[in-house]
Order: C-alpha cells, then structure tokens, then sequence
C-alpha cells in the first residue's frame, strides 16, 4: 500500500511541473536561488550559527540524560517488581477457585514402587 502511494505522490508532484520552457526556467532559478541562500546562512549570520550550535550541544546532553534516566529507571522497576513477584504472596483472586491445600507441593501423592523405578 505505501508504495502506491509514494507512486501518487510522486505522479502528482510530477502533473505539477510546468510543461512551458520559460515557467521550467524560472522554476529552476527560483529553487537553485533558495537552495544557495539557505547554504550560505551560517555565511552570513555567524553569530546565530554558533549560538544556535551552543543550544544544540546543551539539547543534546540534556536528551542524553533524560534517556539514561528513563532506562535506568525502567530498570530498576522491573527490578523491584520481580524481587516483589517473589516475594509476595499470592492473592486469592489470582489464585482462582484454588484452596491453599490445592496450591501444596505433595498434590502428586505418593511415589510407588513398580517394577524396579
């Protein structure tokens, strides 16, 4: 489905193009224009670029440790919800229907001895 439409797409931004030589023309300065101006920003506003760069690093950093606290944090819950697993009881609704003699270890009843097991 996604490659149909990216063919759609594709097809209608190609319906778009001018077909007249003068309109391709211009349509090429215009986008040749834009590309040069957005490449030589840095070029002609120095100061905003390093500030920009410096706010940047600081995003970086701080994301950096907002991940590293989510996974440490992540950790340590399910960490603690498995010692709790252990260590908890459990309750009568997750029981179900079963008693506590139900729920004790010599349900399997005796061993017998049968031709030599």
């Amino acid at each position: 489905m996604s490659l149909f439409r990216i063919a759609v797409v594709l097809s209608l931004g190609v319906a778009l193009m001018p077909s007249d030589r003068e309109q391709q023309e211009a349509l090429y300065e215009r986008a040749a224009t834009a590309a040069h101006w957005t490449m030589t920003y840095c070029d002609r506003n120095g100061q905003q670029c390093e500030m920009a760069g410096t706010l940047w690093d600081a995003f970086l950093r701080k994301a950096q440790f907002a991940g590293k606290l989510a996974y440490d944090v992540a950790l340590r819950t399910a960490g603690n919800e498995a010692q709790e697993a252990l260590i908890a009881p459990v309750s009568a609704k997750a029981r179900g229907t079963l008693s506590p003699d139900d729920l004790s270890l010599d349900w399997r009843g005796e061993r017998t001895q049968q031709g030599g097991i």
